[in-house]
């Protein structure tokens, strides 16, 4: 699952590793999210140590895994700057796997860490949600579903969007829906 929306979301930025709240308007929309995820049968929970994942996660009342590796891909100097207004980006445009915006990370190393940590803290069979960013998310799922990493930034998340994923072993697993939007009224 994809945390809920921040006041920063419709600025059309990369906010990465700003460790922004979520929205009122996402707050206002937890409680039937939240009414929904704990009737799903999830049993734990992996989160990253950013607020907007990480409240949530938290307040579920589950055992639950803080995971800084599954934080949002780092944007360095242009985190919070719309992308209209960064200069110099084309390059990292023509790749955005690889390129690298100052002082941040590549998709590609924020994929690795993400994957690597999620790998990590599959245990046994127990319904685990994994309340992050997009980010890893894309790069998670494009892993088990034999996806190029480029094409993991074709997938589309909306806040407090959730997919599910049927893992069997480290590198395979069955999709059984993707994005799909949660109640947010009760």
């Amino acid at each position: 699952m994809r945390h809920g929306p921040t006041e920063g979301s419709s600025l059309g930025a990369p906010l990465g590793r700003m460790d922004l709240p979520v929205s009122d308007a996402g707050l206002l929309a937890w409680p039937a999210v939240k009414q929904e995820l704990l009737a799903s049968g999830i049993q734990r929970v992996l989160t990253s140590d950013l607020a907007r994942a990480r409240i949530h996660a938290l307040d579920l009342g589950l055992p639950t895994l803080v995971l800084p590796d599954l934080g949002e891909q780092d944007f360095g100097a242009w985190e919070g700057i719309p992308w209209s207004d960064i200069k110099g980006a084309e390059p990292f445009f023509a790749n955005p796997v690889m390129g690298t915006p100052p002082s941040g990370e590549s998709f590609a190393h924020c994929a690795s860490r993400a994957l690597l940590a999620f790998q990590g803290a599959i245990e046994g069979e127990a319904p685990t949600l994994v309340f992050t960013h997009g980010g890893p998310l894309r790069a998670i799922l494009s892993h088990f579903m034999g996806l190029p990493l480029y094409r993991a930034l074709d997938l589309a998340w909306q806040p407090y969007g959730i997919s599910k994923l049927e893992v069997h072993g480290s590198n395979r697993a069955v999709l059984r829906y993707h994005n799909r939007a949660m109640p947010t009224r009760q």
